[in-house]
This record gives structure tokens, C-alpha cells and sequence, in this order.
């Protein structure tokens, strides 16, 4: 199909979902555009540089960073995993307890184990119990391919993990930490992530660190978009930044275009957004039936809390610490205060590990803080207080960090600090949320629709309609819905690597 026949396709958003929905539509005779309303690509996928330091808002792994793993050709598809550095960290993360008690994270799931009882003996029953789920999805990454040995493979692979799913899906963070009688183990598996998720989202990432299946890609995550940037482009895609969508435009059920915030308009036989799904929903789609689970959803179910994000450059290159790609958890012996709420742990990414981040001798930190939108929304109604406020939380960070690593707050040279508005001013993400849903038990037996019931031509893609976000959410619902689209217009789905 040539350039003149291919039908036009709009796309709102230009994270990894958007990216990769574009590529996939230019792999297929669709001719794309998408509108950003930053001045880059990446969404949530996103770096920014201060003082010389570059501050990661986005990558801590990989899901999929191994070679014959499930999503590892998807990577290669849109271009994002080719030229990469991986580092598997022998140590994922640690935590830090307030009395002295120290968990490492091991990846190798042996030593985790070994760690595990040498801090619990008592517990060993349970300890034994997740660490054989971890060694099972440690194999649960099923195989690309053709042929009748890859699919006897993957079917017996189903069936030897289903059990686990079955038994740990519906169980969250809390409920693991419940079944724990150590008090430091009870506390740190019920907060070690979120207590509401799944307890799935901890088990399958141990066991893909096991695998080498959940890499850390050095130089973070702006060179991987750029990357997958380029892939589009090199497909003759289009982009335009600086360009948001105020209203999608709906033409006798069908979806017709975009009207941008200065007014324009753009046409196109297809609208996809991979843009915030509340935006989506509740102000482009203005005066379209959304359909009243979408709309109970946006109303109770959870999301992952915004975050407050702190980042630090410091003269010093923490030599003694080990890599950890998952950053270490630090409880506090006395809360800070951040927005009138008490903070009572810090995790901190130290990145020793990667010295593109900061200049040569020193080290970039991320220390990220769950917080709470509304109180950060009162507060931006006066400047002074909002910026107050965010140098007072840098000042209290800097001074625990000073207590863990002596003499940190004294070499110092760059602090900069992140509220759940800033990721909503440069992202659009509703209540500044940095990863859509949260993968609660309840939420990863309902997938979202990618289609409005009564609205052509128009579909979502990202974070907003997987419940779990994450990078490989993006990817794949953005290969799927090019996959629906082929489908209706009777093609062949096709794809090539980059």
C-alpha cells in the first residue's frame, strides 16, 4: 500500500506506549503521527540533567533484558534493547532496618534463602515456601518461536506454574508479611513494595533476577528512548512536540481526530491514545458513554501513589557498596515530615553502578518518597510554600542519608527535587502517579479494554489498560492494538527488528 492509500493514524503520546504503537502501525502500511505534549520522547520513561548529573526518573530493570526470553524480540522490534549494556547485580537491593537488621536481596535465590534463615530460623517453613514460587518463575519466561518443541516446551512450562499463580496471585504484600512471626521480616515484606499488590509482582521479578532476565540497561532510561525514538522515526513516522491534545473528535460514532490545545486540528481514519487514561476518558472523550466499570475504576480502584523524588549529586563514588539496581530501603529511627505526613523509610538508589550519571568521581542517588497529590496541589497555590516545602524535604534527606553514609551532606553538589506535580506537568498523568494501576489482586484478573463500546476507529494503549504499567506495558499493548488493527482491515500482521 502506497503513502497515498495508507490510512492515517493519530496518536496521542509519545512514552513507550505511543513509540512502540507508531512503530508497529509504520511496520504495517499505516501512516502515523503523534502528538507530544512535552518536548521530548520517553513519557515516563524519563531523565533530566542537573549540575552535570543525570537524574533517572524511570528505569531500575528490564523485564525480558535475556536473549530467547518472551519479550526480548519485542524489545528488539522497536529498537529499544540493541546497543545496551546490561548489568544482572548480584545483590537486587537491600533493606536497612532501624535496628540494625540487614536483608539483602540476593538474585542468586540460593543466598536470598541462606540470608532469609540466618535472620529467621523460626520462619523457615514460609521462607522455603516463596523461595521454591521464586525458583518456579525463575522458568516460567515462555519461549519465542515456531515449532511443536517450543510449544510442548511452553505448555509444560504453563503447567508446572499455574499452581503457583493460583496460590500466590490472590494473596498481597501484607499477606505474605502476615505469614512471617520475625517482626523485622513481617515489616519489611507487608511494605517492601506496596501492601496491596500482588504478591506475584515480588515472586516472578525474583525469579526473572535469578534468570538474567531483569537486566539493568546502563545509561538508564533517555538513551532507550531516544533509541526507540529513532526507530520510529527511521520507519517515517512522524512526531510533533510541544502539541497537546485537548479533544479527540468523535463524528458519528466514530473517532475522526484531534483538536490540539491551540486550536488546530488534525484528521485521521484512526485515533490511538497512549496518553493518561483519565485524560483520555474524561476530558478528550468529553460527552462519550464511558462505560461504568471504566468509570468505577477511576473512582475506587488503587493506583501507585505519586512520588516525591529526590535527586542528588554527590563528590564521592561509594566504592564499598555493592551494585544494587533495586536501590536500598532505609528506615528511619524518626519519621520525616513530608507535606504533614510522616516518612518513616527512604529508598535510595545509589548509582555506583552506572557512571554515566554523573561526572567522573561521582555518584548520582534518586531517593523516591510515596506521597499524596492533594496536598501538594493546596500547597502549589502558594509558590513560596510549595518551594519551602521541597527544600525542606532535600535538607531532611540529605541529613539521614548523612547519618547512613558520614560526611555525605558535605559533598553535596546538586539537589534537586520532584513533586507528583511535576511528573503531572511534564507527563499528564493523573494525580502524578508514576505507573497507572496498581497490580492489586482484584485489579490483575480484570484487564481493561483497549475499545470504547459504540466508538470506532479509537483505541488506548500503556499503563492506563494494564493493570502493573511498567515498560513491557507499553510494548505489548501497543503491538496488540496494531495486531486488532491489521486484523478488522483483513492484513497480515508483520513486524521486523531494528
Amino acid at each position: 500500500m502506497n503513502e497515498a492509500q495508507a490510512k492515517k493514524v493519530i496518536i496521542i503520546g509519545a512514552g513507550i506506549a505511543g513509540l512502540s504503537a507508531g512503530i508497529y502501525a509504520q511496520m504495517n502500511g499505516y501512516q502515523s503521527k503523534i502528538f507530544e505534549l512535552h518536548s521530548q520522547p520517553g513519557g515516563l520513561m524519563t531523565a533530566w540533567k542537573r549540575k552535570g548529573y543525570t537524574i533517572d526518573g524511570c528505569i531500575h530493570w528490564l523485564t525480558g533484558s535475556k536473549p530467547g526470553s518472551q519479550l526480548y524480540p519485542l524489545w528488539q522490534e522497536i529498537g529499544l534493547i540493541q546497543q545496551r549494556t546490561l548489568i544482572d547485580p548480584e545483590i537486587f537491593s537491600r533493606v536497612e532496618g532501624k535496628d540494625g537488621q540487614v536483608l539483602n536481596l540476593y538474585t542468586d535465590i540460593a543466598k536470598f534463602e541462606q540470608n532469609l534463615l540466618e535472620i529467621a530460623p523460626e520462619d523457615k517453613k514460609t521462607i522455603r515456601e516463596i523461595c521454591k514460587a521464586m525458583r518456579v518463575f525463575s522458568r516460567y519466561d515462555m519461549q519465542t518461536g515456531k515449532g511443536l518443541l517450543v510449544r510442548l516446551r511452553n505448555a509444560l512450562t504453563a503447567l508446572v506454574t499455574m499452581p503457583y499463580f493460583v496460590k500466590w496471585g490472590p494473596k498481597t504484600m501484607k499477606d505474605l508479611g502476615a505469614s512471617f512471626t520475625n517482626p523485622f521480616l513481617k515489616r519489611v515484606f507487608s511494605e517492601l513494595w506496596y501492601g496491596e499488590m500482588s504478591s506475584l509482582g515480588l515472586l516472578m521479578t525474583m525469579g526473572w533476577l535469578a534468570n538474567h532476565a531483569a537486566g539493568y540497561p546502563l545509561g538508564g532510561s533517555m538513551p532507550m528512548a531516544l533509541a526507540v525514538e529513532q526507530r520510529y522515526l527511521s520507519l517515517g513516522g512522524q512526531i510533533r512536540y510541544k502539541s497537546r491534545v485537548k479533544k479527540i473528535l468523535v463524528e458519528g460514532g466514530k473517532a475522526a481526530g484531534v483538536r490540539l490545545e491551540d486550536g488546530s486540528e488534525e484528521r485521521a481514519d484512526v485515533v490511538i491514545s497512549a496518553a493518561d487514561g483519565h485524560a483520555t476518558l474524561f476530558e478528550m472523550l468529553e460527552g462519550v458513554a464511558i462505560p461504568e466499570t471504566l468509570t468505577a475504576m477511576y473512582q475506587s480502584a488503587p493506583i501507585f501513589p505519586p512520588l516525591v523524588f529526590v535527586g542528588l549529586g554527590v563528590d564521592q563514588t561509594f566504592d564499598d557498596l555493592p551494585a544494587m539496581t533495586g536501590g536500598i530501603a532505609i528506615e528511619l529511627e524518626q519519621p520525616i515530615d513530608v507535606v504533614g505526613q510522616p516518612v518513616d523509610r527512604l529508598d535510595v538508589m545509589v548509582y555506583n553502578f552506572d557512571p554515566s550519571l554523573a561526572p567522573r568521581g561521582k555518584t548520582a542517588l534518586n531517593v523516591m518518597i510515596n506521597t499524596s497529590y492533594q496536598p501538594w496541589k493546596e500547597l502549589a497555590e502558594e509558590r513560596e510554600r510549595y518551594d519551602a516545602e521541597k527544600e525542606k524535604i532535600a535538607l531532611a534527606v540529605i541529613q539521614r542519608l548523612d547519618r547512613r553514609f558520614p560526611g555525605l551532606a558535605g559533598k553535596v553538589e546538586m539537589a534537586d527535587v520532584a513533586t507528583p506535580l511535576t511528573f503531572e506537568r511534564y507527563t499528564g498523568n493523573w494525580q502524578g502517579s508514576f505507573e497507572g494501576w496498581l497490580p492489586t489482586p482484584k485489579a490483575m484478573m480484570k484487564p481493561l479494554p483497549k475499545t470504547i463500546p459504540g466508538l470506532d476507529a479509537f483505541y488506548m494503549v500503556g499503563q492506563w489498560v494494564q493493570p502493573g504499567g511498567g515498560l513491557p506495558s507499553g510494548v505489548m499493548t501497543g503491538r496488540e492494538v496494531v495486531q486488532m488493527l491489521c486484523k478488522r482491515d483483513g492484513r497480515a500482521f508483520r513486524t521486523s527488528q531494528g
